[in-house]
């Protein structure tokens, strides 16, 4: 029988990477991909400064964010310049473009391999294959998760890499469960991973925090005498904090101009200018003045029925799971992040926006927590209630791609979602809207007020249409006719003047009749 699941899940896993691989390269563009590109291009171009004395061109100063991480760059990048060759090839798409679609094909493989290590912990504290195989599907086709992993390139990769570094630390607390040492191997690749999360994103950092709490529990469950731990670590401990400090500057060029510049780094990253505001239940809540409901609320109408209600449980679930050593430093670990890191981000009042983009890095906790609790509970329950939400899970991810990232859950879908919550500020459904201009029949070929222009230029053919001006130019005198998109939070804006919808990108979840609007195309007369 466990070589029977073995098998269906390694199918299963197949056939996921090589189907979602697909979707993800017919993903359209979103508005952060040309500001990461723009920033990985800087990085380069202060490398050039640095070693050779190459003038930085000024025009980076207008669009860099200069302490935003390059590190999943350093991954991507070249895969991109092989694979936009390939995407041109079978795509209608410019040069620009295909590199930054290529992207997408990277992040879902990095979504992918953090299914193998969502897997991996898992079995460090329930070892029952079936439950494993289907809590970590559910995982991986959560349509949220899984929209974000077709084009998400900062908080995916981030996400991915925190597991894989938990995975890491959990295998040494192991080791020192089991007094054994670390060899010098495991420090390295471990300290070269830790530094390598925080060169994706410098919030990295607070995955020190997690590895302070797992070693809190490891002297509290083991009754260790510090001191005596502590001299018999102390050349690991030592050698893990040089490590990661060293490759952590490594990997992030903009340090090489000042070490002491990650200070300024972490003040202006903590406090990120971006002023706006995210529609939370009904209540457009200011990411420089944040309702302390805002994430609690935005997690209730995100999570499954099935994880919320694994969470609710775990109170009366969590005696079965500390059962041992092991299970108190894992689980409780997990535990500990989960519920820790939120309350310090609400009471150190971080400005967060756009949903929960900045903390989707706990989600695969979340599940696990959610999931281990429910099967404790009744793994009669667990396996039906398991089936059932990946029948769903299945379904809805056909019906609404390439929008799963707009996914609400079953409970959310009696409110007014359209009126009460964010729904789309990436801007994917250009890719649709520019496919439905070059169908339209045009006497001529108008120019296109959009913004960002390179999520729809990017599509279209550039001899039949090489005419753009800006979204917030609509109300102004620019000459007419001419076609305008919204595909952003401008969504939100009533008509314009002298402009008609000619054409909607919508879609409906499952279980409601909400119609979602994700992009439109107005004709301005």
């Amino acid at each position: 029988m466990k070589f029977v699941y073995k098998n269906l899940f390694n199918v299963v896993l197949f056939l996921y990477l090589i189907i979602g691989g697909y979707y993800s390269l017919q993903t359209g563009i979103s508005i952060d991909e040309r500001h990461e590109q723009i920033n990985w291009e800087y990085n380069i171009a202060l490398i050039k400064n640095i070693f050779f004395g190459i003038q930085i061109d000024p025009v980076f100063d207008e669009h860099v964010d200069y302490f935003y991480g390059i590190g999943f760059h350093l991954i991507s990048q070249p895969i991109q310049f092989f694979l936009r060759e390939i995407v041109i090839n079978f795509q209608n798409i410019d040069l620009y473009g295909a590199h930054l679609v290529s992207k997408h094909l990277v992040i879902f493989i990095t979504f992918f391999i953090s299914g193998i290590f969502f897997r991996l912990l898992l079995k460090k504290v329930i070892e029952n294959d079936i439950f494993v195989f289907l809590s970590t599907l559910i995982y991986l086709f959560y349509p949220y998760l899984l929209g974000h992993s077709f084009f998400n390139l900062k908080d995916i990769p981030f996400m991915s890499f925190w597991l894989i570094c938990t995975y890491l630390s959990f295998n040494i607390f192991e080791k020192l469960i089991e007094n054994k040492l670390p060899n010098y191997l495991n420090i390295l690749i471990f300290s070269f991973l830790s530094a390598y999360l925080i060169s994706i994103r410098l919030t990295g950092i607070l995955i020190f925090f997690q590895y302070l709490i797992t070693l809190l529990i490891f002297i509290s469950v083991t009754k260790i005498n510090f001191g005596n731990f502590f001299k018999k670590i102390y050349k690991q401990f030592s050698l893990f904090i040089i490590l990661t400090v060293f490759f952590t500057y490594i990997l992030y060029p903009v340090f090489w101009q000042g070490p002491l510049l990650i200070l300024e780094a972490i003040n202006s990253l903590s406090k990120w200018y971006l002023d706006v505001c995210t529609l939370t239940l009904g209540k457009c809540m200011e990411s420089k003045n944040l309702d302390p409901t805002y994430i609690p609320i935005w997690l209730m109408v995100k999570l499954p029925l099935l994880i919320l209600i694994g969470i609710i449980l775990l109170p009366f679930s969590e005696k079965k799971i500390f059962i041992n050593k092991k299970n108190s430093i894992f689980f409780g670990t997990i535990l500990l992040t989960t519920f820790l890191i939120p309350l310090f981000l609400i009471f150190r009042k971080a400005h967060l926006y756009d949903e929960v983009r900045h903390i989707l890095f706990l989600f695969p906790f979340i599940f696990m927590l959610a999931t281990i609790s429910l099967y404790q509970i009744s793994k009669k329950i667990f396996f039906i209630f398991s089936f059932l939400t990946l029948v769903l899970f299945t379904v809805e991810n056909f019906k609404i791609h390439p929008y799963q990232y707009v996914w609400f859950n079953a409970p959310s879908r009696v409110l007014e979602l359209n009126k009460k919550f964010e729904l789309d500020y990436w801007g994917l459904s250009g890719r649709n809207l520019a496919k439905k201009i070059t169908e339209m029949k045009l006497s001529d070929r108008p120019c296109i007020l959009v913004g960002p222009v390179w999520s729809i230029k990017s599509f279209l053919d550039e001899k039949l249409f090489n005419c753009y001006g800006a979204w917030g130019a609509i109300d102004s005198d620019y000459p007419r006719p001419f076609l305008a998109v919204q595909h952003l939070r401008n969504l939100k804006k009533g008509r314009s003047y002298k402009c008609d919808t000619y054409f909607e990108t919508e879609f409906k979840l499952l279980f409601t009749d909400q119609k979602f609007v994700t992009g439109r195309i107005l004709e301005c007369t």
